[in-house]
């Protein structure tokens, strides 16, 4: 109760002070409050929607799609990665049927244009068997260090939709 009549009295102060000259620089302190409220919400209406909704996040992407096979069979499960000489790199893992898209981020398919140096892993840990997860069974590298850690696959990415195959040997 207390505390709604200090709020009651300040408000009916507030009024009675715009109403009267004694007040005058309240009024001024108001005024200027306004105008930079104002000033405020014109520079977030503006600008606010050209810091993330507006255009496109990250650099133009070429798609990358393609086929990796193993002495010409299908290989599932291997990651293929693009590096490029410079900048973030764009992983794919093989389907069933060999079958990768290359991804740059979670939500951006593709990778930046250019030449890329291409490492490609068949080697995974065991993974899953836990509550209704499938027991995924971990393998060793099938492939030799040239297609990996010494790689000497290379690839060139252009805008656009790019289709890069790999037929590998374990020789």
């Amino acid at each position: 109760m207390i505390l709604s009549r200090v709020s009651m009295q300040g408000i009916d102060h507030l009024i009675n002070c715009f109403s009267s000259t004694h007040c005058s620089s309240l009024k001024r302190k108001m005024s200027q409050f306004h105008r930079n409220y104002l000033l405020s919400l014109v520079f977030t209406s503006l600008f606010l929607p050209c810091l993330g909704c507006g255009g496109s996040s990250g650099p133009d992407l070429g798609k990358v799609d393609g086929t990796v096979t193993v002495d010409g069979a299908p290989i599932e499960g291997a990651t293929v990665t693009f590096q490029p000489a410079s900048g973030r790199p764009s992983m794919g893992i093989t389907t069933a049927d060999g079958k990768y898209s290359l991804m740059y981020t979670s939500e951006q398919y593709g990778a930046i244009p250019g030449t890329h140096t291409v490492s490609i892993r068949t080697a995974r840990d065991q993974t899953g068997g836990e509550g209704d997860q499938p027991l995924v069974e971990g393998r060793a590298e099938l492939l030799p260090a040239k297609y990996h850690d010494e790689s000497e696959l290379t690839a060139e990415v252009s805008k656009g939709s790019n289709t890069l195959n790999f037929d590998l040997t374990t020789k």
